[in-house]
């Protein structure tokens, strides 16, 4: 697609083939992102499939045992599982930065997919490079320290929201990198000691991105490198 077409923001869509982006451009929708707004309910059937293009989606999966939250930016889309056949996720989605997105139908979307070699394959890829993302951070989260990760996931959420301004709990953190809240807190506190990060409640502000990268533990670099292929 052209970098100037509607939705060219969200990397996904601008790497579209020009077919297939004909194919899909007529159903999409620019819609506003507004925080907290809650997109998919868990256990509830998806409507609609999501291409950010600026701010942050999160995806709450819920365990027997703990809560995991990954964000997705314009980097990527909310409802992979559609192009799978899958209705009803087991994940609760909500926004977790403002901004805005290309919205399809899903069925529509199931409907091109179903016709497309290419998109189908599109999609596929993006999902083992989500698969290899996730296995990558969960090996991060049973080997590194919790400074380290948070360090991660900070420079991570930075990246995909567009922004060093980020609109996020203690409580959010720790679901994304499998940590106590109470170690997150003594882990952002380091963090804003060494004036590498600031914060007050529900915003933290990246100051110093160089030192934060350097506390960061590999996994941030081995997962931007991935991205990039």
């Amino acid at each position: 697609m052209a970098a100037t077409s509607p939705g060219s923001q969200n990397r996904l869509l601008r790497e579209l083939s020009r077919e297939d982006y004909r194919s899909l451009a007529p159903h999409l929708k620019h819609v506003a992102l507004s925080l907290h707004d809650v997109l998919v309910e868990r256990n509830k059937t998806n409507h609609h499939v999501y291409f950010p293009l600026a701010g942050l989606i999160g995806v709450h999966t819920i365990f027997a045992d703990h809560v995991s939250l990954d964000m997705v930016g314009k980097e990527g889309m909310v409802g992979i599982f559609i192009a799978a056949g899958v209705k009803t996720p087991h994940a609760r989605i909500a926004v977790q930065g403002s901004g805005s997105a290309m919205r399809v139908a899903a069925a529509q979307f199931r409907i091109l997919a179903d016709r497309s070699g290419t998109l189908q394959r599109h999609m596929h890829r993006y999902t083992c490079l989500m698969l290899k993302h996730s296995a990558q951070t969960s090996r991060c989260n049973g080997l590194h320290t919790v400074e380290a990760r948070l360090a991660r996931c900070l420079l991570e959420t930075s990246d995909r929201g567009g922004s060093r301004e980020l609109r996020v709990t203690h409580e959010l953190l720790a679901a994304a990198i499998a940590a106590r809240r109470s170690n997150v807190t003594v882990a952002a506190n380091a963090l804003r000691f060494r004036n590498l990060i600031d914060y007050t409640r529900a915003r933290l502000t990246i100051i110093d991105r160089q030192g934060l990268i350097k506390v960061a533990c590999g996994c941030y670099g081995a997962n931007a490198t991935e991205k990039e292929k």
